[in-house]
């Protein structure tokens, strides 16, 4: 029987609850962050402006770029100090790098104050991306369990939206600032949630870890069958007291290859590109269209699509989302590497003007319904307790040593080769992601955490009502 037990019909306020964490933890941070240099750097890059400081497209791409490195340092000791310290002070510490970069940016003089602010900002980007889903996973009930997770995307794109939005208008200090502002409000907020249940029972703190898991839940919530299941798998995670020990284990190595796996195709589709040079891909595309206007359209549409995702992420099992995600995006990107194609080959036909914004917003529509979502999702889902820190944080390095890659080589590849090479590029790799999803990828819709480490260690569900449809 089924420890976890789904709320009454009509009671909302334990699920308000989970979405207003979700909120806290700093999604709409970490979209800002990644999409702060779209309005920005064309700012800096243009010699008229009244900017004080001017960007060649060089030090465009490391202002660029920077903030992956900043997630490079902050990633594994996130996932450790969660494991030592708590999700919930870890947390609330991430806000202070997100000021120090809005200090930083206030005062900026030269390149190097700006990429030092964007490493700051890295640092809690990368911190929000270990913890978010450590926290989701922990606090969430099943059954909205990929709800939650489809929301921490939405929010990460509402950070998206503001940015982009606001920056179109207003100075690009005004914009941090009011990043800033946002980032520390919500951390007060943080402050009068719950530490996470699995932490406390860690700590051998069953009366707390109850009373963080009723904060949660209904009154006539099965509290101590949730709680005895937490320690049953800590139990189990307590047995490998290390990396190298628990690699011995076949769970791991199987979670850790399809977490990993899972995190270069969601990179290899080019969205982080796209996300911080928004502005400069419709630049190069030499439409009629207003670049400006044509990312905000793209961000309005990612920020629909999340909405969407919101809804539809439990109506089929998260494999199916991840297959329509690779080849939707694949062919977007196919097409939009087409028409800058066409372009060098001074082929131009009526209506060709249009290729770029709809392929933009229809690729972006289809990373947000799944690689997106699901990607996150699933990380929170593979991991026991004892290692969900160290393998999070794992996995979220290497896609951040990815989004580094690919963030600093786009504008030079788009200048140097064209700018068709890049997108054609990344259309092949996230298309050829679909045969690694088939194989290695294990379906994690509606089942809870024992459920899934015994398939990862290859037994059969027990309960024939835990398999995703």
């Amino acid at each position: 029987m089924p420890l976890v037990k789904k709320t009454k019909k009509g009671d909302l306020v334990p699920k308000l609850k989970q979405f207003l964490a979700t909120l806290c933890l700093g999604p709409i941070s970490l979209g800002a962050s990644l999409s702060w240099t779209a309005p920005v750097l064309p700012q800096l890059q243009n010699e008229n402006s009244t900017s004080t400081v001017h960007l060649t497209t060089s030090e465009g791409s490391w202002v660029g770029s920077m903030v992956a490195i900043g997630v490079l340092t902050a990633a594994l000791p996130s996932g450790y100090l969660a494991d030592r310290f708590g999700v919930k002070k870890v947390t609330i510490g991430l806000v202070l790098p997100v000021l120090g970069f809005t200090a930083i940016v206030i005062f900026a003089q030269d390149v190097y104050a700006l990429c030092f602010g964007r490493w700051l900002a890295g640092m809690a980007s990368g911190g929000i991306s270990v913890v978010g889903p450590m926290y989701i996973s922990e606090i969430s009930e099943v059954s909205i369990r990929g709800t939650l997770g489809s929301f921490f995307e939405f929010l990460i794109y509402v950070g998206v939206m503001i940015v982009v939005a606001c920056g179109a208008f207003v100075h690009y200090i005004t914009l941090t600032v009011i990043m800033g502002a946002l980032a520390f409000i919500l951390g007060v907020v943080f402050v009068f949630l719950p530490e996470s249940p699995t932490y406390l029972m860690k700590c051998d703190r069953r009366s707390q870890a109850e009373q963080a898991l009723l904060f949660y839940r209904p009154p006539d919530y099965n509290i101590n069958g949730a709680l005895d299941e937490i320690e049953e798998c800590l139990h189990l995670g307590r047995k490998k007291t290390n990396i190298r020990e628990a690699l011995k284990s076949r769970a791991v190595r199987r979670a850790f290859l399809a977490a990993v796996g899972l995190t270069i195709i969601q990179q290899m589709s080019g969205i982080d590109s796209v996300l911080f040079y928004t502005v400069q891909v419709f630049q190069a595309a030499g439409t009629n269209l207003d670049p400006y206007m044509s990312s905000i359209i793209v961000a309005l549409v990612e920020l629909v699509s999340t909405v969407i995702a919101v809804f539809v992420i439990e109506k089929a099992g998260r494999k199916v989302f991840l297959y329509i995600s690779c080849m939707g995006t694949g062919l977007c990107l196919a097409t939009l590497a087409l028409y800058y194609h066409l372009k060098v080959l001074d082929v131009y036909f009526t209506g060709m003007n249009v290729i770029p914004l709809v392929s933009v917003v229809v690729y972006s529509f289809m990373f947000a319904i799944g690689l997106g979502p699901v990607s996150y999702l699933v990380y929170g889902e593979l991991f026991a307790p004892e290692v969900k820190g160290l393998a999070i944080g794992v996995t979220i390095t290497t896609n951040w040593t990815c989004l580094f890659i690919i963030t600093k080589t786009l504008p030079g590849m788009m200048d140097d080769m064209g700018p068709h090479v890049p997108f054609y590029m990344y259309s092949v790799l996230v298309m050829t992601g679909t045969i690694f999803i088939k194989f290695f990828i294990p379906e994690t819709k509606g089942k809870t955490l024992s459920q899934i480490q015994m398939e990862l260690e290859g037994f059969k569900c027990p309960n024939r009502d835990c398999s995703a449809s």
